[in-house]
């Protein structure tokens, strides 16, 4: 038993997947990432992601900090999509009650960042709106306010505590790697660059499917999970451009996939919040009526008779649909055709280059 593990030998041609200088981006990780055990390599990932979330959860600290909680949200993201790809490598410091903490910890964060997007949609919306629109407007920013304050103080009061506990489990037993080695056997330990030139194949595979499964532009579902698709493929290759240049095209041509994909998906979540608060302002309009005939105020009644707000979050509605066929356009102009095959080449050819690296002959 060791509580280390010795790095792999590294082949003479290790500068062929690197960019000429990125000191920054290699930070605490060592030189030789690519030519360490698989496990290793996850281990250092999955640690320096960690101390990013960690990071991000502080921020939290400060009122005045708007982008504290979007910060936040994304580091849990990439930690989650990092602990996924890596799931066999870290399986004896992942378990699966930490996979489903996190998964919690994420969701208990979406309302909060859905309402502010939606906030700052609305907000460029104002100036631009007729006075008979503004009560549309208002109303549905009082209902997205006060659900963004609700899930501040849960995050406050419930989601912190749980991240920091599950943080610091967790990077203890990420820190401590425990390996055995037979050393009569053939075979050596398997190198990251081998390991990472598989994930990259599959994880560009499988967005050019998800794409493909795209029967319909008004298919939320599909969408979002081609938009994870691109996520996926773009949080695995971040964190190691310092060690293959052509990670850094992939990861600009993922992150303008997600762009659009993600643009596409707040205007779909803010539509269907406004589908849905035609229902909620009459129930809320009926309550007023209702208390002010019971408490003999008829003349506010009367006054409160018709739905003012409707006209507005109509307009909102119709305003949000061009958008949406807005990007529909670009993402079937741009990305449905060379776009794509384009990221998923560049994918392809990385991978090649990784297993060139791995080639027995260089070990």
């Amino acid at each position: 038993m060791s509580n280390r593990s010795e790095p792999l030998e590294a082949p003479a041609d290790l500068a062929r997947l690197r960019p000429l200088s990125e000191p920054k981006r290699r930070s605490t990780l060592p030189d030789d990432l690519l030519f360490r055990s698989d496990e290793e390599a996850a281990r250092r990932l999955a640690l320096k992601s960690l101390s990013v979330a960690r990071a991000a959860e502080r921020r939290l600290d400060d009122r005045f900090d708007r982008d504290a909680l979007h910060e936040f949200r994304v580091s849990v993201r990439r930690l989650r999509s990092l602990l996924r790809a890596y799931r066999s490598q870290l399986e004896a410091a992942v378990t699966v009650k930490d996979r489903k903490r996190l998964r919690s910890i994420q969701s208990a964060t979406s309302a909060g960042r859905e309402s502010e997007v939606a906030l700052q949609w609305l907000g460029k919306r104002h100036s631009e709106l007729a006075p008979e629109h503004l009560a549309g407007l208002n109303w549905l920013s009082s209902v997205l306010l006060e659900r963004r304050r609700r899930c501040t103080e849960r995050v406050d009061a419930e989601v912190r505590s749980r991240f920091r506990s599950t943080a610091e489990k967790l990077e203890g037993r990420l820190s401590i790697m425990r390996s055995e080695r037979n050393l009569l056997a053939e075979q050596p330990p398997v190198r990251f660059a081998h390991t990472l030139a598989d994930l990259t194949e599959a994880h560009a595979n499988e967005l050019r499917v998800r794409l493909g499964r795209i029967g319909s532009m008004d298919h939320a579902r599909q969408l979002h999970d081609a938009r994870i698709a691109g996520k996926r493929l773009r949080y695995l290759l971040e964190p190691v451009r310092a060690y293959a240049v052509r990670a850094q095209s992939i990861v600009k041509r993922s992150k303008n996939l997600q762009d659009v994909l993600g643009d596409l998906n707040d205007v779909h979540v803010l539509m269907r919040e406004i589908d849905e608060s035609f229902e909620a302002s009459m129930r809320q309009k009926a309550e007023r009526v209702r208390m002010s005939i019971r408490s003999g105020d008829v003349e506010r009644a009367r006054r409160d008779a018709t739905v003012a707000e409707w006209p507005g979050l109509i307009e909102l509605y119709s305003r949000l649909d061009v958008e949406r066929r807005e990007l529909v356009a670009q993402l079937r102009d741009r990305w449905l055709g060379g776009e794509l095959d384009a990221l998923v080449g560049d994918a392809r050819q990385l991978a090649r280059e990784l297993r060139a690296v791995d080639e027995p002959s260089n070990r």
